[in-house]
């Protein structure tokens, strides 16, 4: 489900959560970025994981914005009765020309683009159909520019049921089988598996091709 009913919160409680979070973020910033290729010396291919948040990522001001998130699956009818979205478990992703891609895996929240910005522009699905919503943010709250069509509210991320599953098991009893230890303990630091939510103003979405306007 994409959100319960223990999630709502007051705006301000969440917008407080996403800036410590954010904080961490200018933080890391300051420090070089860390690599590590998971299919280190095979020539055809290439999957970077890197630690850190690049010096380009910057904050900008969301103040008056119209933002666009798209929707997938059958999470619409509960982000228009809750006014809310949530980290997904998916971090910044730089697909390369090749069997090559960059995982910025400090890089997650709850992504934003613009109404004038195609799904395939930020690594969807090219669909002139794709579900959507467009909203304001409540004043104050974090956004930081990734790329020019790629923005993204600072968040803890949330995570697969199954890895979630194993992680509430290490937490409960110690017990981890050893593939797992070095992400559990980095879950450990940024809070992962209990996401970030943020209230937003919708303005207006596309449910199955028709555009409602509030």
């Amino acid at each position: 489900m994409y959100f319960s009913s223990l999630s709502a919160q007051d705006v301000s409680k969440q917008i407080q959560e996403s800036e410590i979070v954010l904080k961490r973020w200018l933080e890391l910033q300051k420090l070089d970025l860390r690599s590590r290729d998971l299919y280190s010396g095979q020539i055809e291919r290439s999957s970077l994981i890197i630690e850190g948040i690049p010096k380009y990522v910057k904050r900008v001001n969301p103040n008056g914005v119209l933002f666009r998130h798209y929707v997938s699956g059958n999470a619409m009818p509960i982000i228009l009765s809750s006014s809310q979205l949530k980290t997904g478990i998916t971090p910044y992703v730089i697909m390369n020309p090749g069997f090559s891609k960059e995982v910025y895996q400090d890089l997650v929240g709850i992504f934003l683009t613009t109404p004038n910005t195609p799904p395939e522009k930020v690594g969807l699905a090219r669909d002139p159909n794709m579900n959507y919503i467009d909203f304001h943010l409540y004043e104050g709250t974090p956004v930081v520019q990734i790329e020019k069509e790629i923005l993204l509210i600072p968040g803890r991320p949330d995570l697969p049921q199954w890895i979630k599953s194993l992680y509430l098991e290490y937490q409960q009893t110690g017990r981890v089988d050893s593939r797992y230890l070095d992400d559990f303990r980095r879950y450990d630091i940024i809070g992962a598996g209990n996401p970030t939510f943020m209230k937003i103003k919708i303005k207006s979405y596309r449910l199955n091709g028709k555009i409602i306007k509030l």
